[in-house]
């Protein structure tokens, strides 16, 4: 077995064992109580100024999904992956505005992401094919151990040596923590940020997780003790950094550039979707929202002012990685679908080109 391999292999293993000893007994949601009204961004305690994009990500997805299914041989229909909540709006007229050229698009990785290699990097077997349909993608591993301050500048070098051209929006996509870095960069690098279009948090961190105030001294006990040839210590403040009061706090301090678009995807789900793995967690953050991905709560992915783009049914790990074959005994879940990473990343990116030609257009009218 590889070395990254036995790495997530032992950790994702303790640290589940930590989580199992840990939690308690909670009663499980059904997929029927989580789709009832009043969505998740509408509660009490969500960030402010979320803009319901809901009824025209889902056109786009649902076409996406025809066009790239997972397992062409038995295809599923857009809604066993995007939550359809009681109070979604009716879809609107679809926008008419033509997209001219495909979008510069830059992947961050999320926390501990460069300790587990391949597997772990954001919509892996996505990328090749939308470059292949002229999209120009890359990703950025920052530190897995490192905090947001430390991430944004490894984000902002990574910018310093990719060529950014010249009138193709850039658009920045964040997973799991990645999306905190990306925002900590934003604010940082004001030179850079204003060269940035778009944010997309997918399942990101903005808010942070209870899990990081419970599990800070565990973790950061764990890592300490495990090989780090393929993830370096960094700053070693990774999970003290997704703590809620220092999420909290940051965004309360830092105001975020008004000129960048802001997308936000959160996910939540039922035990049969969930990975081995993540199913303690899972039920420990039930006591807390019963609307998790098992690692955040919807209220904690969504960024302040950000276009609501939906509610994926799905895990933490499943929206954007491709881990079930290489890792099943971490990752095995009751169903058998796999979910549709590129069908997903080329509906945001087409969604992202709209409102930005809309604005264009708009704007030189």
């Amino acid at each position: 077995m590889p070395a990254d391999r036995r790495f997530l292999s032992v950790t994702a293993l303790l640290v589940s064992l930590a989580q199992v000893l840990l939690s308690g007994c909670v009663s499980l949601p059904t997929a029927d109580e989580l789709r009832r009204a009043p969505s998740p961004h509408l509660s009490s305690g969500t960030p402010a100024g979320i803009i319901d994009g809901r009824s025209g990500f889902r056109r786009l997805y649902c076409e996406s999904l025809e066009e790239h299914p997972e397992d062409p041989a038995a295809p599923v229909s857009c809604d066993f992956w995007l939550h359809r909540m009681d109070d979604e709006p009716p879809e609107a007229a679809p926008a008419q505005a033509a997209v001219s050229s495909p979008l510069q698009v830059l992947l961050v990785t999320g926390a501990f992401s460069e300790c587990f290699g391949d597997d772990a990097r954001p919509f892996g077997a996505a990328v090749e094919p939308l470059r292949d349909h002229g999209y120009r993608v890359d990703t950025v591993v920052v530190g897995g151990r490192s905090g947001t301050a430390h991430n944004a500048r490894e984000i902002a070098a990574y910018l310093e040596q990719w060529p950014i051209r010249e009138n193709v929006p850039l658009v920045l996509i964040g997973y799991s923590k990645g999306t905190s870095d990306i925002l900590q960069f934003l604010v940082d690098f004001p030179d850079h940020a204003g060269r940035v279009s778009a944010v997309v948090s997918v399942a990101g961190s903005v808010g942070g997780s209870p899990l990081a105030k419970t599990y800070d001294g565990l973790y950061k006990f764990l890592f300490s003790h495990l090989p780090s040839g393929h993830c370096p210590p960094g700053d070693g403040d990774v999970v003290h950094s997704l703590r809620p009061d220092v999420r909290d706090q940051w965004l309360q301090d830092n105001e975020l550039p008004p000129h960048v678009r802001y997308y936000s995807l959160a996910a939540f789900t039922t035990r049969e979707r969930v990975a081995r793995a993540l199913v303690p967690s899972w039920e420990t953050l039930l006591k807390h929202d019963r609307h998790n991905d098992g690692q955040l709560l919807v209220g904690d992915a969504l960024i302040p002012g950000s276009t609501l783009l939906g509610y994926l049914d799905a895990d933490h790990w499943a929206v954007a990685l491709d881990i079930e074959d290489e890792s099943p005994l971490l990752a095995h879940r009751k169903t058998d679908a796999h979910f549709p990473h590129l069908a997903l990343l080329q509906a945001i990116l087409l969604q992202v080109a709209i409102d930005t030609a809309t604005s264009i257009t708009g704007s030189g009218s």
